[in-house]
């Protein structure tokens, strides 16, 4: 076992084991030096009493990695190998886990869940720790300790894939007992994670999804698995099922009945409580999941999706390259068109305006909608609609779309060109393209705002430390803190040494004993 430095002269760190956690290594670390408290080996990994002790989405990396020497690695392979960020950035773009990343590098962890849409998913937030009694056994018999096995603790996950056996529950940590201290799995502390035994066809299933998913994680360690790529597949899989009407409106009935089919047997599982009961639940359910996301949403939806459809993560691999070959040889710049799955005039308007060659006028009177909710409706299809000049005339309208994709806002906008802010707004939902890139530069804008004010206030104010400029502009490090973390742990000043710190007044001891 390699030596540590001054910070541990009579300790010696242990290696990682196969599919290891780091909380898992930790505890380990806590047995091994038989500490009385959880606090003596926090204190020692992570320079506090209470750091580290989160078992799915740890912080304080950053100083467990610097006082080890990086021995057990740095913080990047850390967070992306031994926690649950694993499964999580597999399906996360790459800004975002790196931010992630940054926040687990740092002290304190909130909003990280929120960000990475575990929260607002209706799962559970908590990560029960979980472990499969034959690989304790093994385990124990192969390398002295019982740990936690990172495989084992995905979500969604309920099957050994080694044994073929349904996984473990433990009551501690994640129901708030115990929630600071080092645990390794034992016997005595696992239950089942169903109130009944487990039907084979459940097993059967849970074992298949188990499977795929750890071979989903597998393949996003070096290529993510983003979902706004997934709507093409999953209609050309609707399109071979004939559950889409005419050219794109989702027979979404028979979809949801499907589907609700496919779940039953998971609901012996607490984890997959949230799935809709009925029918009409689960078409709004699937309604949201099909659609384009706004906000994050929690890899289970779409990992219970892909293994409906496709069985395996090998035919799921092979359909989505196969989409890539697609969309490169035919349309390489085509916006993709989202799904029609709430109104099916929408597939009428469409072949009213391609066919017929309607104006949009006419075809959203014969089907019965406003003229701009037919615009709209066109350009989410991907259809280019000639434009009669009215407020809106060319040079007017190519003003206004000029300053968009610089970011402006919507009202500065109206007020240069001199139309309605609900005019601006139309043109926006009128075009996805324009819109796509009208969000990205405000975003852009935003954060090269909070940047340059928080470096003026590093410069005139750093000296006084990060505390004293969080109250100069608490917004600006709000944004930063949620948005942009990596470069704000990267630009903030040095800690102040120990003398300019501020202390509380010394007690007076004299005139307390009097």
């Amino acid at each position: 076992m390699p030596e540590t430095d001054k910070l541990f002269p009579e300790y010696q760190l242990l290696s990682w084991l196969p599919d290891e956690t780091f909380f898992s290594l930790v505890s380990r670390h806590h047995q091994l030096w038989g500490h009385v408290t959880s606090a003596q080996t926090c204190q020692l990994m992570f320079g506090s009493a209470r750091a580290g002790v989160h078992h799915d989405l740890p912080n304080s990396l950053g100083a467990f990695a610097q006082r080890t020497n990086a021995l057990l690695g740095d913080v990047d392979s850390i967070a992306r190998e031994r926690t649950l960020l694993n499964f999580y950035a597999s399906f996360a773009p790459p800004d975002e886990t790196a931010n992630a990343v940054a926040c687990m590098s740092g002290a304190s962890v909130a909003h990280l869940k929120l960000r990475l849409g575990i929260l607002t998913s209706r799962f559970r937030a908590n990560h029960p720790l979980k472990a499969c009694p034959q690989c304790m056994e093994q385990d124990l018999r192969e390398t002295g300790w019982a740990y936690w096995h990172l495989k084992h603790q995905f979500p969604g996950v309920w099957m050994c894939t080694t044994h073929q056996q349904p996984l473990l529950q433990s009551a501690l940590k994640a129901n708030g007992v115990e929630r600071f201290q080092w645990l390794l799995p034992r016997l005595a502390d696992l239950h089942s994670a169903s109130t009944q035994s487990l039907a084979m066809a459940s097993c059967s299933v849970l074992l298949r999804l188990a499977e795929l998913i750890e071979n989903l994680v597998q393949s996003g360690a070096f290529k993510p698995l983003l979902f706004r790529d997934l709507h093409e597949v999953y209609r050309e899989e609707f399109r071979a099922r004939e559950w889409i009407a005419g050219a794109s409106s989702l027979r979404i009935g028979q979809i949801a009945a499907a589907f609700l089919n496919y779940c039953e047997p998971l609901r012996c599982v607490p984890e997959f409580a949230s799935l809709a009961q009925d029918e009409e639940g689960m078409a709004t359910q699937l309604g949201r999941l099909l659609r384009p996301p706004r906000s994050g949403t929690h890899p289970i939806r779409h990992l219970l999706l892909i293994h409906w459809l496709f069985g395996t993560a090998q035919r799921f691999d092979l359909a989505m390259k196969s989409r890539g070959a697609h969309t490169q040889s035919t349309a390489p710049n085509k916006v993709l068109p989202g799904f029609a799955v709430i109104d099916p005039r929408m597939d009428h308007l469409h072949r009213l305006i391609q066919e017929k060659g309607e104006s949009v006028r006419k075809a959203a009177s014969l089907v019965g909608v406003d003229p701009q909710t037919a615009l709209i409706w066109a350009a989410k299809a991907g259809i280019e609609i000639s434009r009669r000049p009215q407020k809106l005339s060319t040079d007017v309208r190519a003003k206004a779309i000029r300053d968009l994709r610089k970011g402006a806002g919507k009202e500065q906008v109206a007020s240069r060109v001199g139309v309605s802010v609900g005019t601006i707004t139309r043109l926006l939902l009128s075009d996805a393209t324009l819109h796509a890139d009208w969000s990205q530069a405000r975003s852009e804008k935003a954060r090269t705002h909070a940047r340059n004010l928080w470096l003026e206030l590093l410069q005139s104010s750093g000296d006084l430390g990060v505390k004293w400029m969080r109250t100069m502009d608490p917004r600006t490090y709000a944004w930063l803190y949620r948005n942009d973390r990596a470069w704000l742990d990267a630009h903030k000043p040095d800690p102040l040494p120990e003398s300019q710190r501020s202390r509380p007044s010394s007690v007076d001891w004299l005139a307390r004993d009097e």
